[in-house]
Protein backbone atom coordinates (compact mmCIF):
# COMPACT_ATOMS: atom_id res chain seq x y z
CA UNK A 1 0.00 0.00 0.00
CA UNK A 2 2.12 3.50 -1.43
CA UNK A 3 0.58 6.31 0.31
CA UNK A 4 1.42 10.00 -1.08
CA UNK A 5 3.50 12.42 0.49
CA UNK A 6 0.76 14.45 2.10
CA UNK A 7 -1.13 10.62 3.23
CA UNK A 8 -1.48 11.57 7.38
CA UNK A 9 -1.58 8.45 9.49
CA UNK A 10 -3.83 8.31 12.41
CA UNK A 11 -4.07 5.27 15.21
CA UNK A 12 -6.65 5.62 17.89
CA UNK A 13 -8.70 2.99 19.45
CA UNK A 14 -11.36 5.88 20.16
CA UNK A 15 -13.79 5.84 16.56
CA UNK A 16 -14.69 8.99 17.65
CA UNK A 17 -11.36 10.73 17.88
CA UNK A 18 -10.95 9.26 14.21
CA UNK A 19 -14.13 10.25 12.79
CA UNK A 20 -12.84 13.68 14.01
CA UNK A 21 -9.39 13.33 11.92
CA UNK A 22 -11.73 12.56 8.90
CA UNK A 23 -13.52 15.30 9.16
CA UNK A 24 -10.92 17.88 9.07
CA UNK A 25 -8.81 16.50 6.63
CA UNK A 26 -11.11 13.81 4.63
CA UNK A 27 -11.52 16.50 2.00
CA UNK A 28 -7.57 18.04 1.77
CA UNK A 29 -5.61 15.19 2.80
CA UNK A 30 -5.89 11.20 1.63
CA UNK A 31 -6.03 9.59 5.19
CA UNK A 32 -4.92 6.27 6.84
CA UNK A 33 -7.28 5.87 9.64
CA UNK A 34 -6.13 2.85 12.24
CA UNK A 35 -8.04 1.60 15.25
CA UNK A 36 -5.05 -0.23 16.79
CA UNK A 37 -1.78 -0.87 17.75
CA UNK A 38 -1.47 -4.14 16.43
CA UNK A 39 -2.85 -2.98 12.62
CA UNK A 40 -0.56 0.37 13.02
CA UNK A 41 2.85 -2.03 13.49
CA UNK A 42 1.94 -4.44 10.21
CA UNK A 43 1.29 -0.77 7.90
CA UNK A 44 4.15 1.07 9.58
CA UNK A 45 6.33 -1.88 9.02
CA UNK A 46 5.71 -1.27 5.03
CA UNK A 47 5.43 2.51 5.19
CA UNK A 48 6.92 5.26 6.70
CA UNK A 49 4.38 8.27 6.60
CA UNK A 50 5.42 11.96 6.62
CA UNK A 51 2.80 12.61 9.48
CA UNK A 52 1.30 10.26 12.22
CA UNK A 53 -1.40 11.32 14.90
CA UNK A 54 -0.88 8.22 17.76
CA UNK A 55 -2.74 7.70 21.00
CA UNK A 56 -1.11 6.05 23.85
CA UNK A 57 -3.53 4.41 25.73
CA UNK A 58 -4.41 1.43 23.37
CA UNK A 59 -5.38 -2.28 24.12
CA UNK A 60 -2.85 -4.78 22.83
CA UNK A 61 0.10 -2.89 21.43
CA UNK A 62 0.24 0.99 23.11
CA UNK A 63 1.33 3.93 21.03
CA UNK A 64 4.01 4.41 23.31
CA UNK A 65 5.64 0.59 22.19
CA UNK A 66 4.88 1.87 18.37
CA UNK A 67 6.41 4.81 19.35
CA UNK A 68 9.84 2.88 20.23
CA UNK A 69 9.64 0.67 17.26
CA UNK A 70 9.56 2.87 14.99
CA UNK A 71 12.30 4.81 16.26
CA UNK A 72 14.56 2.03 16.50
CA UNK A 73 13.57 1.18 12.82
CA UNK A 74 15.15 4.71 12.31
CA UNK A 75 11.24 5.50 11.36
CA UNK A 76 11.81 9.59 10.10
CA UNK A 77 7.88 9.77 11.07
CA UNK A 78 6.75 12.97 11.95
CA UNK A 79 4.50 11.76 14.90
CA UNK A 80 2.63 13.71 17.15
CA UNK A 81 0.96 12.31 20.64
CA UNK A 82 -2.79 12.52 21.36
CA UNK A 83 -3.82 11.37 24.32
CA UNK A 84 -5.76 11.53 27.16
CA UNK A 85 -3.34 10.58 29.87
CA UNK A 86 -2.41 13.42 32.00
CA UNK A 87 1.46 11.91 33.46
CA UNK A 88 4.01 14.23 32.56
CA UNK A 89 6.06 10.96 32.91
CA UNK A 90 4.31 9.76 29.33
CA UNK A 91 5.06 13.24 27.65
CA UNK A 92 9.19 12.71 29.37
CA UNK A 93 9.37 9.27 27.10
CA UNK A 94 7.13 10.59 23.70
CA UNK A 95 10.03 13.23 23.75
CA UNK A 96 12.92 11.30 24.23
CA UNK A 97 11.28 9.19 21.08
CA UNK A 98 11.33 12.90 19.51
CA UNK A 99 8.02 13.54 19.03
CA UNK A 100 7.05 16.38 17.25
CA UNK A 101 4.36 17.38 19.40
CA UNK A 102 2.53 16.09 22.30
CA UNK A 103 -1.51 16.96 22.49
CA UNK A 104 -3.68 16.02 25.08
CA UNK A 105 -7.46 15.18 24.39
CA UNK A 106 -9.43 17.27 24.06
CA UNK A 107 -7.57 18.92 21.37
CA UNK A 108 -7.70 21.83 19.21
CA UNK A 109 -8.98 20.77 15.57
CA UNK A 110 -7.41 24.16 14.56
CA UNK A 111 -4.39 23.64 16.34
CA UNK A 112 -4.33 19.72 14.33
CA UNK A 113 -4.99 21.14 11.51
CA UNK A 114 -1.80 23.56 11.99
CA UNK A 115 0.53 21.06 12.84
CA UNK A 116 -0.43 18.88 10.01
CA UNK A 117 0.20 22.01 7.26
CA UNK A 118 3.51 22.90 9.20
CA UNK A 119 5.00 19.01 8.73
CA UNK A 120 3.45 18.11 5.19
CA UNK A 121 4.56 21.65 3.12
CA UNK A 122 8.19 21.04 4.10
Amino acid sequence: MKQSEETIFVVDDDQGILDSFDAVFGDDYPLVLLDSGVKALKILAEENPKLLFLDIKMPGINGLEILQRMREANSPTQVVIVTALPQDKYEEIARRYGVYRYLKKPFDLDEVESIAKTILLH
